[in-house]
């Protein structure tokens, strides 16, 4: 059974969980014993265009506890949706198995080929990894998802909306008749009267109490409006209305706010979408008394005719009905002439940035419009200039939240002019007439006038005459700098700041500098100590009976006898470079003899390793034989790094 099929029949499961709890209690305490706990990465395509979506799940099944859960960082892709909790049950030839999975919906950022590792979690208390998957994503879009739009995921039963879904097919029923009843798509307008430049809201809806995959294969043209969309269908969720009595998971296809361009009657085009309905339909010809009975679904699918129960899937495409805009002409009567097509409620404001003004210098004016309505086609208000000042075409900038309707927020238009003459100049009270519909009527905003008063344009110095006298020629110098430097102070702190800030600069970089030095040569230093160090320790005898010394000492007895006997045996090894295959008493012995040793102290060596061994069976301590054997080890190992 593919995944699509396990999704179905989650659902199921997830409708009978809230009857059944017991029953789910006991099945989920024996189902991971039916099958192997599983930790798999499952991504809907491997192949997918820039502009397309992909959904990668992280699935974990047959298992008992799942402490945590981490999934990766998706680097080149966005979020478009997601993590999305799901789990629930799946049934193959008669065999229950139980699964949970977080997915997500994935855009691509950029094209190439790209790897998204696997998540972690703690299953049945041991640390899991599930495989990576690969996936690339070229320039074009993909034929299977370039009319994918992904959905919010319905709300599951058991959840507070607790939507009681048509999923069973009904001996009898008609198909296309419940899915009729139980899945269509409509357009909500918030009026269907307005008048030109009045904004209204249109929603598209999808409609369901179904298991369904739906894709919009065509959207609404919208002509004869300027539009703007208020919400991201993508990251909108579900939400859920009552229609005839019977709760609906309600999907947004597209909400925007729509201002009409022209009078007359408008329609708004229909959205299309494709579905997929899955439903289940059993095969078994008992008719029961009370189909509704929870109790029959339970046999269906968890008794021994459960395997009866199939999946069925019906395709079907659902358009909305088209909706009549009857737009209205705005009105002639005491339209007011300086009219330019807003319509709402809106206040104006002017300011002009520049305190100081000369002749010959650019100012600028700032004339911003707050309020709702149509903002973002207002114009540019009228404005008087006063003689003697040479203006220039308005640059716009919007502060407009499109997500509320009507559109709120800010318009400003910013006049650079230039006054040719030195003088009190005055610009005239800046007005902006609009029409309210909520009055039906045309009104007018007022900003107050503005006095600017400019100062004389800068002089044009020039060379004094060639046959000027030093003292007129000096009087001249003098009084050109002094007004270079009344015209240019502001440059004269700028760059006196600057250079105290390079010095200061300067400094510390030095300071610094002289400050690493000395981390690296102490760093050095150290790095040499410890080099002499480990070297020293290298070069000394390493003493192997300092640990049965400390057993001795801890009166572990025991432990003393089992690491005396290891650091003799440890020491013959070294000191003949004899490979483990070849320690034994009797080689050991032969290898002395044959290097000038007497029997004596071979025998001694043989001695000392039997009675290590029979303590370590026969645990018979007495203070006399452990000082006793003790030193003879001491004697045996100094014994060997001398000869040896």
């Amino acid at each position: 059974m593919n995944w699509l099929s396990r999704l179905k029949l989650k659902d199921i499961v997830s409708i009978l969980r809230s009857r059944f709890l017991l029953l789910f209690f006991l099945t989920g305490s024996i189902l991971p014993a039916l099958a192997q706990v599983k930790f798999t990465t499952i991504a809907s395509s491997k192949e997918i265009g820039r502009s397309d979506y992909v959904q990668v799940e992280f699935v974990v099944e047959n298992a008992q506890q799942i402490d945590r859960l981490d999934h990766p960082a998706f680097q080149d892709f966005n979020i478009i949706q997601g993590p999305i909790q799901s789990s629930g049950m799946s049934i193959v030839n008669g065999v229950m198995s139980q699964y949970k999975a977080l997915s997500f919906v994935l855009q691509p950022i950029k094209t190439g080929k790209f790897t998204i590792p696997g998540a972690t979690a703690t299953i049945d208390g041991k640390p899991m990894r599930s495989n990576p998957v690969t996936i690339e994503v070229n320039a074009g879009g993909s034929s299977t998802n370039s009319n994918v739009q992904p959905m919010p995921q319905p709300e599951w039963p058991g959840d507070p909306s607790d939507i009681d879904r048509e999923y069973f097919i009904k001996p009898g029923e008609n198909i296309n008749e419940k899915i009729r009843r139980n899945l269509f798509v409509k357009v909500d307008v918030s009026k269907t009267s307005c008048y030109v430049g009045e904004p209204i809201v249109a929603t598209y809806k999808l409609y369901s109490r179904v298991q369904s995959e739906s894709r919009v294969t065509k959207h609404p043209s919208l002509n004869g409006f300027s539009v703007y969309d208020m919400v991201n269908p993508n990251n909108d969720a579900a939400s859920v209305e009552t229609v005839n009595g019977k709760p609906f998971t309600v999907h947004v296809i597209r909400k925007a706010q729509l201002i009409p361009l022209q009078a007359g009657t408008v329609n708004l085009d229909p959205v299309e979408i494709e579905n997929t309905v899955h439903f289940l339909k059993s095969t078994t010809h008992q008719k029961k008394q009370n189909s509704s009975d929870a109790r029959d679904i339970f046999d269906d699918l968890f008794n021994d005719n459960s395997a009866n129960a199939v999946p069925v899937d019906q395709d079907i495409t659902l358009e909305s009905k088209p909706v009549a805009i009857s737009v209205k002409p705005l009105p002639d009567e005491n339209k007011p002439g300086d009219y330019n097509g807003a319509v709402g409620h809106f206040t104006v404001k002017a300011s002009i940035e520049s305190k100081n003004i000369r002749a010959k210098d650019a100012a600028t004016l700032k004339i911003t419009v707050k309020g709702s309505g149509n903002l973002s086609v207002v114009n540019a208000p009228a404005i008087q200039w006063p003689s003697g000042i040479e203006s220039y075409d308005a640059t716009t900038k919007e502060d407009i939240d499109k997500t509320i309707a009507p559109l709120s927020g800010s318009k400003t238009f910013q006049y650079d002019f230039i006054p040719n003459e030195a003088g009190d100049y005055t610009i005239p009270a800046i007005q902006l007439s609009y029409f309210d519909p909520a009055s039906n009527s045309y009104k007018t905003t007022t900003a107050q006038p503005l006095s600017l008063t400019v100062g004389k344009a800068k002089k044009n110095k020039s060379a004094p005459p060639i046959a000027a006298t030093n003292e007129y020629a000096a009087k001249e110098t003098s009084n050109t700098v002094t007004d270079f430097l009344q015209d240019h102070l502001e440059w004269f702190f700028t760059i006196l700041i600057l250079s105290g800030l390079a010095t200061y600069l300067l400094v510390q970089n030095r300071r610094l500098k002289k400050a690493q030095q000395a981390e690296q040569l102490a760093a050095a230093q150290a790095k040499q100590a410890a080099a002499m160090a480990e070297l020293a320790k290298a070069s000394a005898p390493v003493d192997r009976l300092s640990l049965p010394k400390q057993l001795l000492e801890a009166n572990d007895y025991k432990g003393f006898y089992r690491e005396l006997n290891r650091a003799i045996w440890n020491t013959v090894a070294d000191k003949l470079n004899l490979p483990a295959s070849e320690l034994n008493k009797y080689n050991i012995t032969l290898q002395l003899h044959a290097q000038g040793w007497d029997k004596a102290t071979t025998s001694l060596l043989e001695n000392i390793l039997n009675e290590c061994e029979m303590k370590l069976y026969t645990p018979d301590y007495s203070e006399q034989d452990i000082q006793r054997i003790l030193q003879h080890a001491e004697d045996i190992i100094q014994a060997l790094n001398k000869k040896v």
